[in-house]
């Protein structure tokens, strides 16, 4: 685990050696948790926000959808896209931006924000990875002159806004398992009945962070939810990053796309190409009175901050589309957890 220095801290810049440490980590063993990230004072507020929300989604006889996907106890909750709750220290903090520019290198872009969040009395989740390899093939990766098994091309930046511990459910992980290329064409991103790949990879550890802290994680290591024996939900918040050279929204990088559509993406770095094949604005929604945590922010390392900014008198929904493209829906009225 590492530790950031007050020098660090007030210059911004994590130390080259640590950093290469850190990069190496995530290449290596698929992730890396750095204490001090983030100011305990944010972490108390987001997180009683979280849990104001938390409590507004669990009512009796509600499911959600991503519970009966995953597991029951989990959420994917979005994170209040309005001011006060939108923090440079999670979306435009320059430590973090260092060391997602060290392993995506220059040009990378904010691409997913979100929680995470386990309440006590939840189940287990399937084994699985968040992303699929961008190639899938060393005959594909030597064409684009990348190793094999290849890089990742989208890095998770998980904040604990708590003590993240066994005892509240803190993430199983498989260290090394983004490097399992069998799953490099796999149609699925559940490991399932392999019981051989799962004992290749074994033993599995916990992926504690201590309040303030982020695990730096290569989103194609497998983990999975886990039960939460605590009395209390714990939250955790998602920043998901992709590289400069990817088009799609979702961070996968396509080697075929036509010139035109790279000419385009080049052009316009909000276009993304979505799922069916068309181009369209693929960045995240935030109210427009969050403007001066992104504008204000020093960006020394050439990210790319990939928002757009909604006026009054439409509204964004966190509740809601949480997993799409923006991360949350334009509304003109309340913000529910119920759709219209």
């Amino acid at each position: 685990m590492y530790e950031i220095s007050d020098q660090e801290r007030q210059s911004g810049r994590i130390s080259p050696d640590t950093l290469e440490s850190i990069v190496r980590d995530v290449q290596r063993r698929g992730y890396a948790v750095v204490k001090n990230v983030v100011s305990l004072e944010t972490c108390a507020f987001l997180n009683e926000s979280i849990l104001e929300d938390v409590a507004r989604i669990r009512v009796p006889g509600r499911v959600t959808q991503h519970e009966i996907n995953t597991g029951r106890g989990h959420l994917q909750l979005g994170i209040r896209r309005n001011a006060p709750y939108v923090k440079q220290e999670l979306l435009a903090n320059p430590l973090v931006e260092c060391v997602v520019a060290g392993v995506l290198g220059h040009g990378a872009w904010l691409g997913f924000y979100s929680g995470n969040i386990n309440c006590p009395g939840s189940t287990c989740q399937p084994l699985h990875f968040d992303r699929p390899f961008s190639w899938k093939s060393p005959v594909d990766a030597s064409r684009d002159g990348e190793s094999w098994p290849p890089p990742t091309t989208t890095l998770s930046c998980s904040v604990a806004l708590q003590d993240i511990t066994e005892a509240n459910g803190a993430t199983e992980i498989y260290p090394g398992t983004h490097r399992e290329t069998e799953v490099a064409q796999w149609s699925s991103n559940r490991i399932g009945d392999r019981p051989d790949l799962i004992k290749k990879w074994a033993p599995s550890l916990r992926m504690e962070i201590p309040a303030g802290g982020v695990c730096f994680r290569d989103p194609r290591m497998w983990h999975r939810g886990v039960p939460n024996t605590a009395n209390k939900a714990r939250a955790m918040i998602a920043v998901t990053y992709h590289a400069g050279r990817c088009k799609h929204w979702r961070g996968l990088y396509l080697r075929d796309l036509d010139p035109e559509v790279v000419k385009r993406c080049e052009s316009d770095p909000a276009l993304r190409v979505m799922d069916d094949g068309r181009l369209a604005d693929g960045r995240l929604l935030f109210q427009s009175d969050t403007r001066g945590v992104f504008d204000r922010a020093p960006n020394p390392y050439g990210i790319y901050r990939n928002v757009r900014f909604i006026e009054e008198p439409e509204r964004v929904n966190h509740f809601l589309d949480a997993h799409s493209v923006g991360g949350a829906r334009v509304v003109r009225g309340d913000i529910s957890p119920d759709e219209d």
